[in-house]
């Protein structure tokens, strides 16, 4: 079959002279094409040693016959973008990633491609970007790698909690800049289970990053490896006639479903997931997330819901330790096929005839245990289905009155004493305005705070981290208010907070017309969230059903906030939270 690259060289008598003077010679050009793209920049530490591992893939891509061609589009930082509107483009960006993705594979007839990233918005993009192409070319994904915990344990999330904790005068600012400054010491993805950490164990539980890939040190040769690698694989795929759509299927969305719950995942996943399957064409309901839940055990114990990093987490075995524990379960497709060329289940078995679990445990006796009390083990970070540290999952989904559509409780980084709650809305318009409340101490033990026009088509759907890190990070409220909202929150988030509720306030959602004093709802045991009563009053359903809707008589129109520029094109076009928040076609 004739490639792609071959195709364009016979449209286009300009490609010759065009790539010569980067170096590329016919002898170049005649061999596949492998678009070598990364999100390489100085934005954050997940990005800062990205073109080192480009450099590793254009070689493996040549010593397996191609030639490589890099491309750039570097991402954000939700953490730089926290407490300013710069935080409302994040979520667009993995559209517009994942656009420029697209364009360049097809602009200049790519053969296959590798897509470099480690962080929030990068790798998402990444990999909505193979779904687009999956009908086109093989695909790999090779994840950045991961960072080393700061002294004492510290880690990125602790600086959202610190933060809190001063604007409370619960920590001096001389603490604080400590904290700060010693939080990252190297490159790679923030060191919690954050939404880099769960996206790069996405990408392998997709079966679109090589074997052991997810969260490798960025800082060690393992992921020079798994780069080098990346190239041979793609090569070996197009050589095979495999695509990506070969491999994101049914099985392979529920394998990451399944892994999500049992390693804790950001409910960022719960937007991620949905959009590459939609790019992928794939069917995708956001409930699989409860019902396989209910099913999966949560095993690991990794901050900010735990007490280990994720770079420990791979010493542990990572993503291949979990398929490991849960192969025999029925969760998993373990016949999905994967870039190796082999299947889950092949996979395993050849990590296995590896060093990779004794290397692995090796590493893990280099540390101690958070109380320092012995050398950290194998089960202290990854427990097994029969001690997990919970038996049903890490997220669930709630509906009800306040939430039609749905909602996001990320119960496994909560005190259980908020899984059942019932209090007293106090009502928001921002999330400034609520972070001002918590962390003067206007809020009263069994509030429950709502923070609406938040969502994908209100400002782009920005994550509130600084107001749920301070819940936390304050005593008196971390087991006695609640934060219910239409954005989003940091992979980092623990605590009593809901996210993602749909309709969201500018789609004409239920949250858009609560009032403070109004009661709300929260139960786990259910996966309800409702309104219960009205200005202090319980009432029935029909009663309540009724307010609403004179309260949406009365209720102006929604006037957009960005008419023009990237937002103004995201918000207008972006879907639910619930169907991943990605740009769709009118009626979507």
């Amino acid at each position: 079959m004739e490639k792609r690259s071959e195709f364009l060289q016979k449209c286009s008598p300009q490609v010759p002279s065009l790539y010569a003077p980067g170096g590329f010679m016919r002898s170049d050009l005649a061999k596949a094409h492998i678009l070598l793209h990364s999100t390489a920049g100085e934005a954050h530490p997940g990005s800062y040693h990205l073109d080192k591992l480009i450099q590793e893939a254009r070689m493996g891509v040549a010593l397996a016959g191609g030639t490589g061609f890099k491309y750039t589009t570097s991402d954000v930082c939700d953490g730089i973008a926290q407490g300013h509107d710069g935080m409302n483009y994040p979520l667009a960006s993995r559209e517009f990633i994942a656009s420029m993705i697209e364009i360049y594979a097809n602009t200049h007839m790519m053969d296959g491609a590798i897509l470099m990233s480690s962080c929030d918005k990068g790798l998402p993009g990444c990999l909505v970007a193979s779904a687009r192409l999956s009908k086109l070319m093989p695909v790999v994904v090779v994840p950045g790698g991961s960072n080393e915990p700061g002294p004492c344990y510290m880690m990125e999330g602790d600086v959202g909690k610190g933060h809190g904790q001063v604007q409370a005068k619960m920590m001096t600012s001389e603490e604080f800049a400590f904290v700060q400054d010693h939080t990252l010491p190297c490159d790679g993805a923030c060191q919690f289970m954050g939404t880099a950490s769960t996206m790069q164990v996405m990408s392998e539980a997709l079966g679109m990053a090589p074997p052991t890939a997810a969260l490798a040190p960025a800082t060690q040769r393992y992921v020079m490896n798994n780069a080098r690698n990346a190239g041979h694989m793609v090569m070996n795929l197009l050589n095979r006639g495999i695509k990506a759509e070969d491999i994101l299927t049914e099985g392979a969305f529920r394998n990451a479903v399944v892994i999500h719950q049992a390693t804790g995942g950001s409910t960022n996943g719960l937007l991620h997931l949905p959009a590459i399957a939609h790019a992928a064409g794939v069917a995708f309901d956001v409930t699989m997330f409860d019902t396989l839940g209910q099913q999966t055990p949560y095993l690991t114990n990794l901050h900010t819901a735990g007490e280990y990093a994720s770079r420990q987490f791979w010493f542990a075995g990572g993503v291949q330790r979990i398929i490991m524990l849960l192969a025999d379960s029925g969760l998993l497709d373990m016949d999905a096929l994967t870039v190796t060329g082999l299947t889950v289940r092949e996979n395993l078995e050849n990590v296995k005839k590896t060093d990779f679990f004794r290397m692995g445990e090796g590493y893990l006796g280099n540390y101690s245990t958070v109380d320092g009390s012995r050398r950290l083990q194998v089960t202290d970070v990854v427990r097994t289905p029969d001690d997990p540290k919970s038996h049903k999952g890490s997220v669930a989904i709630l509906k009800g009155s306040l939430a039609p559509e749905g909602s996001v409780f990320k119960y496994s980084a909560c005190d259980p004493a908020m899984y059942e709650h019932t209090g007293r809305a106090v009502v928001f318009d921002s999330e400034e305005e609520c972070f001002a409340a918590v962390t003067g101490l206007k809020l009263e033990p069994g509030d429950v705070a709502i923070v609406r026009n938040e969502g994908p088509r209100s400002c782009g759907m920005p994550e509130l981290f600084l107001t749920s890190a301070a819940i936390v990070g304050i005593e008196k409220y971390r087991k006695s208010i609640a934060l219910v909202t239409d954005g989003r929150f940091s992979g980092a988030t623990a605590g009593p907070v809901i996210g993602h509720v749909s309709p969201e306030a500018a789609g004409g959602g239920p949250i858009g017309l609560v009032e403070s004093n109004d009661i709300i709802e929260i139960s786990l045991s259910r996966r309800a969230l409702n309104i219960v009563g009205i200005n202090g009053e319980a009432k029935s359903p029909e009663e309540i059903d009724k307010v609403l809707a004179e309260r949406q008589a009365c209720k102006p129109a929604w006037q957009p906030r960005y008419t023009s520029g990237v937002l103004g094109a995201y918000t207008q076009l972006a879907t639910s939270a619930t169907k991943g928040a990605y740009m769709g076609w009118a009626g979507e």
